[in-house]
C-alpha cells in the first residue's frame, strides 16, 4: 500500500509543508506502525534553483519510505460542471496512491468534468478536492469530508472557512460552490447536475 503527497511548489517555496509532513507521519504511524520524519526538506531544496518561478506540482509516493517523487509545472484543470454521485462506502481517509474506487465513481460524470460525492445523504468530496459552499457571507466545508486535505486543514486553521454538516437538499441554499485542495485555491463552479 502506497500513498502520495502533493504539494504546491511556490516560486520555489513549499506551501503548507508543516500540514504535509504531520498528514504523512499520521499515515506511517497508523498503517505502518512507524513514526516517521520525512525528508520533504531535503526534495524541496534539491529542486529550489530549478523550480524557483512560478508553480509546481511536487509529487511523492511513499509507504515506510519515499520511494520516488515527481514535479512538474502546474497546469490546474478546468472545471465547470459538477454530477453528484451517490459514494456508497467509499472510504478515502488516507492519500492513497490506489485511487480505482474515486475513479469508478468519476466514469459516472457523463458530459461534467467532475463529480460530488454524496454519503448517507452527506457531501463529502469531489474526486480530487475539498468543497467550499458559500452563502455570499460565510464560507462552509462539509463535515462529512472523504479526505481532510491540506488547503482545507489550512483554510479551517486560519479562520477562513467553517466545518459543517452539508446534506445534499441544502446545496441548493448557497449561492457558489468551490473547489479547494493544495494545489488550488477556490476554484469556482459554474454548475451542479443532480
Amino acid at each position: 500500500m502506497r500513498f502520495i503527497e502533493t504539494i504546491k511548489i511556490e516560486n520555489g517555496i513549499a506551501q503548507n509543508l508543516d500540514l504535509h509532513l504531520e498528514r504523512a507521519s499520521k499515515t506511517c504511524l497508523y498503517h505502518f506502525g512507524l513514526r516517521m520524519v520525512f525528508p520533504f526538506s531535503t526534495i524541496i531544496n534539491e529542486l529550489r534553483n530549478s523550480h524557483n518561478e512560478g508553480i509546481y506540482k511536487l509529487r511523492i509516493i511513499y509507504a515506510g519510505k519515499i520511494e520516488h517523487f515527481t514535479i512538474e509545472k502546474y497546469q490546474p484543470k478546468i472545471v465547470e460542471k459538477l454530477k453528484i454521485v451517490d459514494g456508497g462506502k467509499i472510504d478515502y481517509s488516507f492519500k492513497f496512491e490506489d485511487r480505482l474506487a474515486l475513479n469508478k465513481l468519476l466514469d459516472q460524470r457523463g458530459d461534467c468534468d467532475d463529480i460530488i460525492i454524496v454519503k448517507d445523504g452527506f457531501v463529502t468530496d469531489t474526486s480530487y478536492s475539498n468543497l467550499v459552499f458559500s452563502d455570499g457571507k460565510q464560507f462552509f466545508t462539509p463535515s462529512s469530508f472523504l479526505l481532510n486535505g491540506i488547503k482545507r486543514q489550512q483554510l479551517l486553521r486560519d479562520g477562513k472557512i467553517k466545518e459543517k454538516e452539508i446534506k445534499m437538499a441544502d446545496i441548493k441554499k448557497y449561492t457558489s460552490v468551490f473547489m479547494i485542495n493544495s494545489m488550488l485555491d477556490f476554484a469556482q463552479i459554474m454548475r451542479l447536475i443532480e
